[in-house]
């Protein structure tokens, strides 16, 4: 039994609590194809020294011999929407409560008791109908966005520009938190902000998570398309946990396929992205690059997310023409300016930064735009966000008349994850000494340790759109110069954002530095 001031071996499931899985083995998920793509990997390795498992508390046995065995997980973002078991009185996982999902991963971490903060307190009211803790799970998910977004373009030029989804890498990380223990387990709770939720231990994230999917996936809502896949690439050689693969399944969907990545490593990474390009109507392709699966690989987590939205007010292709954009560097090129005048959500903040939200047609899912004044760079914005200072410039937005010039774009970024990830303080993880991540695999194994993490996601912006409703806005046919009216022009960098409004979960940030590069 495991047992540190961090985790314990949770109790093995009930024979009922495996009967259930496996008939929501069965399962059907559903889903729309639509636009957006986000993909993420990483890689697990185990190393053993001698020919008897290492193990620092009491555990298990395990002979193996001189190898070195990586665990490749690769999530593109995305997440899904209902679960069917027949037979099953949880037959649907959108309206199950904790009870009625048991989740036992092998460790458990258990938050230090926290006393409420002033800032928690005065929050905003938590939106009707939304369980806390998932309003708190999308909070995290924002304040990780914002530190990891930082790191990310530190280590890029100013001139680069930037996509990523900050929902696909916590998805996939609460997946190998799974697994998890000691150490490990505490610093991806404490990176990924999962111990600011106010929950004892840390096997609850995991039945919020399914939550938050639900509210971000099943929409009914036809205009928008925001779908989803999970899935576990195993070598068919190995037995994984029974109690990983459930909980992957049921609360992430993600079934587990069987590859054989001792004998065919590079087939089963051709397999794996055509997979992924398949689920992203064939925007992401190659997320997993040459030699990131050799036949040390064990298993390759996959999650993939696409969007496709229509503008509740369209801009015209009639009024978009040629003009320059002035780079971080001084430099210019002839980007496609499109335009429209209409009623917006809109703020100016500090040293004239424009802040202006143009929403999607359904409302649910809005594109937010941070623009610096002619006299700030971005870089100076981007060091300055915070979780705190995002949330307060979108609790003020208010609706003004405005003109708006926006490039048309189109942005493709791909990128290892570890070197940031570990920055932040996710060390241990990709440590082979001191990586501990013995719920994965049948044998209860503890050398296993993430090689790498990858991630890959498009963007494109374009006119396309409904017509504005009569509340929103309307299409101007030409070009005016009304002195009334706040100009919004995106002719320098800016920051992209794509939330959920009512939890305002951050699904996709980024940085538009070079509209003209594609």
């Amino acid at each position: 039994m495991y047992s540190s001031a961090l985790g314990r071996r949770a109790p093995a499931p009930s024979s009922h609590f495996h009967s259930w899985f496996q008939m929501c083995r069965k399962q059907k998920t559903t889903g729309m194809s639509g636009g957006h793509h986000d993909s993420f990997s990483l890689s697990f390795t185990y190393q053993s020294i001698g020919t008897t498992g290492l193990c620092q508390h009491t555990c298990f046995p395990v002979t193996f011999s001189k190898k070195k065995v990586s665990l490749l997980s690769v999530l593109l973002i995305g997440l899904w929407g209902s679960v069917a078991c027949q037979g099953n009185p949880v037959e649907d996982i959108c309206v199950a409560k904790p009870r009625d999902i048991p989740v036992n991963p092998m460790c458990i971490y258990r938050f230090p008791e926290k006393k409420a903060t002033e800032d928690e307190a005065s929050e905003k009211k938590i939106p009707e109908a939304t369980n806390r803790r998932v309003w708190e799970l999308s909070k995290a998910n924002s304040r990780f966005a914002t530190t990891f977004y930082q790191h990310l373009a530190d280590s890029k030029n100013d001139n680069d520009n930037i996509f990523l989804s900050p929902l696909s890498i916590s998805t996939a990380f609460a997946m190998t938190k799974l697994g998890a223990c000691n150490d490990t387990l505490k610093q991806l709770m404490e990176v990924f902000k999962f111990d600011t939720i106010s929950e004892k231990t840390s096997d609850q994230i995991h039945f919020f998570f399914a939550k938050l999917n639900c509210r971000l996936y099943r929409k009914a809502n036809k205009s928008s398309k925001l779908v989803s896949a999970n899935r576990l690439f195993g070598d068919k050689s190995l037995t994984f946990n029974e109690t990983y693969q459930d909980i992957s399944e049921v609360v992430y969907g993600a079934k587990l396929q069987p590859l054989d990545f001792k004998e065919n490593a590079e087939l089963s990474r051709k397999t794996i992205n055509k997979w992924v390009a398949n689920k992203t109507e064939g925007r992401i392709t190659d997320v997993i690059p040459n030699g990131a699966i050799d036949e040390f690989t064990i298993l390759v987590l996959v999650n993939t997310i696409y969007f496709k939205g229509l503008w509740k007010s369209r801009f015209s292709p009639e009024n978009t023409r040629e003009e320059l954009f002035y780079k971080a560097n001084g430099e210019t090129c002839s980007a496609s300016m499109m335009y429209q005048e209409g009623k917006f959500q809109y703020r100016r903040v500090a040293e004239g930064t424009q802040v202006l939200e143009l929403p999607f047609k359904g409302d649910d899912i809005t594109m937010v735009l941070i623009l610096p004044g002619p006299e700030k760079s971005l870089a100076k914005v981007e060091r300055d966000l915070t979780p705190e200072v995002l949330q307060e410039w979108l609790d003020d937005l208010a609706e003004a008349m405005l003109v708006v010039h926006m490039p048309r774009f189109r942005v493709e970024d791909g990128f290892s994850l570890k070197e940031r990830l570990q920055d932040m303080g996710l060390v241990d993880l990709f440590d082979p000494e001191k990586s501990k991540l013995p719920g994965i695999v049948a044998e209860g194994r503890d050398d296993l340790y993430v090689s790498d993490a990858f991630h890959k996601a498009f963007l494109e912006v374009n006119e396309e759109g409904s017509e504005a409703a009569a509340s929103t806005g309307i299409v101007i046919a030409g070009r005016s110069l009304n002195p009334n009216r706040v100009t919004f022009k995106a002719n320098r960098p800016f920051l992209v954002l794509i939330r959920e409004v009512a939890l305002n979960t951050i699904i996709f940030m980024g940085r538009v530095a070079n509209p003209c590069a594609n």
